[in-house]
């Protein structure tokens, strides 16, 4: 369902970037090749392609979800809460959670610090290893990519974050990979992999989520195979 902006730009970037891929192979590529390409796909990725088969996915991404906040007019946006609802009821399901959140606890009205933020996801992790143990299932703490002063200059974004978010959001990898290293799970700095574009200073654009996907499926193999 297209609900916002958002959505629609992300269309459209996905549209003109098949565009120019069209323009740069003089139309689409020959049937042998996209089939050579796939069958070397397969061979250099079985053992994922099985895994994939064989697991199931729960994708539980959430605009505007903040570590312990509720944001305004915006349900289930309370990470720690969804936390809990959702993956410290019942019997545990899942060899690997990902954990990915921070930039909404920039947000003005929040004044969150990194270190605030990091300790909010440590307590995901203790509550986790409480109910289940620490050996499954394992964390991935991912640190979000840099919010940019570009978000000072847009019109939808400067009331809700200024420099102050641009500044604490650096602080947030050194933060967090402190808490992974020190509760024993595992961590990834976004930052180091894509950066927020240049249109809000919030949010990726297709080519920086593919950077971001690349990084962490190679993280997710690292882990689980």
């Amino acid at each position: 369902e297209l609900q916002s902006n958002e959505c629609l730009s992300a269309l459209l970037n996905m549209a003109i970037q098949g565009y120019f891929s069209l323009i740069e192979n003089n139309g689409f590529s020959e049937g042998e090749t996209s089939q050579n390409a796939v069958e070397s796909f397969k061979i250099e990725n079985d053992t994922v392609i099985q895994w994939i088969k064989d697991c199931e996915i729960t994708e539980d991404g959430r605009c505007g979800r903040a570590t312990k906040f509720d944001v305004p007019d915006m349900p289930e946006t309370n990470g720690l809460v969804t936390f809990r609802e959702r993956y410290l009821q019942g019997e545990n399901e899942f060899d690997l959670i990902i954990i990915m959140l921070g930039t909404n606890d920039l947000l003005n009205h929040f004044d969150c610090s990194a270190e605030e933020t990091a300790n909010t996801l440590r307590t995901y992790v203790k509550e986790c290893h409480a109910k289940f143990g620490n050996d499954k299932p394992q964390i991935l703490l991912v640190s979000p990519i840099l919010v940019r002063d570009y978000v000072t200059k847009n019109p939808l974004f400067k009331d809700q974050y200024n420099m102050s978010a641009v500044i604490k959001s650096k602080s947030f990898a050194q933060n967090i990979s402190a808490v992974a290293q020190q509760e024993g799970v595992h961590f990834l700095d976004a930052s180091k992999a894509a950066a927020a574009s240049s249109v809000d200073g919030v949010h990726m654009d297709t080519a920086e989520h593919e950077k971001l996907a690349t990084a962490m499926a190679a993280k997710i193999k690292s882990i689980l195979f």
